[in-house]
């Protein structure tokens, strides 16, 4: 089963930023893209696109390109050195891209081996987008990340064996909306769980679990001693197995607001002082057998610490700029 992924950028890139994707193709796939853009291509098809990472399978290569303009530029396929394969990517199995952005160009590694550079064609700052597309199975990781001048978040060796990451390089703060496009199949009686956790202690501030085997979500925390407290339920179920659904989280100095398809579910007090203020990203868990293919996260910056309307984010005749 093919899948795709298109998301807006918590923060546009900067020099420091690591984008980290874990993905893998059909097998038998002849190819595959991550583009790096300015608009995302849904709403603006003529975006400028910094970057194209395309991996031809056919013909055993990796090939990088920028689109300034509605025109492509020279495509670039040299690899680091004659020891490097010119695509070490192998169809059907997993694979991680590691796009660091640096003084005056890109340096990606693939599978944790230097792999080459792309000099910059689009203002680094000017890329607000990604997305990933053509062949692509399954996709576990679309991470956002600092590594200058500290490392930001720290790196989990446990990310990798998630259903989905998604981590950021700037807090959370008041306004900030997240909007998840996605799709539940396979066991129809599985769950799965959206952890937001504390950067430091990685202990579950928000602990958001959809049930389809009891009609149910369930919202909960950690305390200091990273036990749970008394779970929360009301609001019903408004998850339809095997469809797509968009959930929008919207995050207040109180509390996170969430809204599904557009409608109003549920607000969650959070229960530690602050807690909102310590997160920077989100994972995913799918248990008992269900398969979650997410295919988007939007990060809107709504500039109003209520987040009055957030529920349109959720629309599915919506899209986020």
């Amino acid at each position: 089963m093919l899948t795709e992924y298109a998301g807006n950028l918590s923060h546009p890139l900067e020099f420091g930023h690591v984008l980290e994707i874990v993905a893998k193709t059909i097998d038998g796939a002849a190819r595959f893209h991550i583009n790096l853009c300015t608009a995302k291509l849904s709403l603006n098809p003529d975006a400028d696109i910094g970057l194209r990472f395309s991996c031809y399978f056919r013909d055993d290569s990796i090939v990088r390109n920028a689109r300034l303009h509605g025109v492509w530029g020279e495509e670039e396929s040299k690899v680091m050195d004659n020891i490097t394969l010119p695509n070490p990517i192998v169809s059907g199995e997993f694979f991680m891209v590691y796009i660091l952005a640096c003084e005056d160009c890109f340096h990606i590694s693939i599978n944790s081996r230097e792999f080459c550079t792309f000099r910059y064609r689009v203002p680094l700052s000017a890329i607000r987008a990604i997305q990933i597309c053509d062949q692509i199975q399954v996709i576990k990781q679309v991470d956002h990340r600092t590594i200058f001048p500290i490392p930001w978040p720290a790196i989990q060796a446990s990310d990798y064996f998630k259903a989905f990451s998604n981590d950021q390089p700037i807090l959370f703060s008041p306004g900030h909306v997240i909007v998840m496009t996605a799709r539940c199949f396979e066991n129809k009686r599985g769950q799965f769980i959206i952890k937001f956790m504390d950067t430091d202690t990685k202990r579950e501030e928000l602990h958001f679990s959809v049930r389809f085997d009891e009609k149910s979500v369930v919202r909960n925390s950690m305390n200091k001693n990273f036990e749970f407290g008394a779970e929360e339920r009301h609001g019903g179920f408004p998850f339809v197995f095997n469809q797509q659904f968009k959930l929008a989280l919207a995050f207040t100095e109180r509390e996170v607001l969430t809204a599904v398809d557009g409608y109003n579910f549920f607000s969650y007090a959070w229960r530690t002082p602050s807690a909102m203020m310590n997160l920077v990203g989100f994972k995913v868990t799918a248990i008992n057998g269900l398969v979650i293919q997410i295919t988007g996260v939007d990060h809107v910056q709504t500039g109003d610490p209520t987040c009055a309307g957030f529920e349109k984010y959720s629309r599915h005749d919506y899209e986020c700029a």
